[in-house]
Formats: C-alpha cells, sequence, structure tokens
C-alpha cells in the first residue's frame, strides 16, 4: 500500500469514523489512562493525533504528538513494544489511527474514546506549551 493511498485513507476514516472509534483495537477511558499512567510509566505511549494548534490548548503530560495525517510516515517513532493509548479531541481520529496501528502490527493498542475533551472536562491535568 503505498504512502499517499495510506495518509488518503487515514484522513477518509477521520471523516467518518465516528462509529469507527468503536471498532479500534480496543477502548480506553480516562480512568484507565491515569492508572496506567501511574503503574506503567515506561511501558506506556500517550499518543495525541491532534494538530499542533490543539496541542498548545493542553495535552496529557509525556503524550507523543504525532498529527493524523503524518501517522503513516511516523511508524518508526511509534514503539511496537509499548502499550499505546491514542488520544484526539473527541475519539473520532483516534479510533482511526487506533484501528491502523493494530492493522500494522502494533500488539496492544487502545482508542480514548472521550479525548481531550473529556479529559478537560472532568478536570484532568494537562500541559500547556508556551506560545
Amino acid at each position: 500500500m503505498s504512502k499517499i493511498f495510506k495518509v488518503l485513507l487515514i484522513g477518509f476514516l477521520g471523516i467518518f469514523s465516528s462509529s469507527l472509534a468503536l471498532a479500534a483495537a480496543g477502548v480506553s477511558d480516562s480512568r484507565e489512562i491515569q492508572e496506567l499512567l501511574v503503574k506503567e510509566p515506561k511501558n506506556v505511549i500517550v499518543l495525541d493525533v491532534r494538530t499542533p494548534g490543539e496541542w498548545r490548548g493542553g495535552y496529557i503530560k509525556g503524550a507523543l504528538l504525532i498529527p493524523m495525517r503524518d501517522v503513516p510516515g511516523s511508524l518508526g517513532k511509534i514503539p511496537k513494544d509499548k502499550k499505546i493509548v491514542v488520544v484526539c479531541a473527541t475519539g473520532a481520529r483516534s479510533g482511526a489511527v487506533a484501528s491502523y496501528l493494530d492493522e500494522s502490527g502494533y500488539k496492544w493498542v487502545k482508542n480514548y474514546t472521550g479525548g481531550m475533551v473529556d479529559w478537560q472536562r472532568k478536570g484532568l491535568p494537562v500541559e500547556k506549551n508556551l506560545p
């Protein structure tokens, strides 16, 4: 599958993925993410697939930013031997990326279905880049 086709496919899935978000390798919620980050901090990657502008509004401490469109060309930056929790704003884009990673051979991938909207609504801690 060509890189361009993969990027287009992920973009297409992102647009139409409200139902696909639940079809990812697994789903996660804020409680599970918090537990993983406390119990297994070196074994978990929070992969944030939002845009840099969204990221500046707040992100989960320690998260790795790779915008959705860049994921196919950045698989080398995402370790296959870690637990991957994919997050976006609401769970739609992250659901598509979680499915893509699952199909790409990642063993443990979950989509945070509530996304950063849920995380911040619950008053959970966020980091912010300075402008």
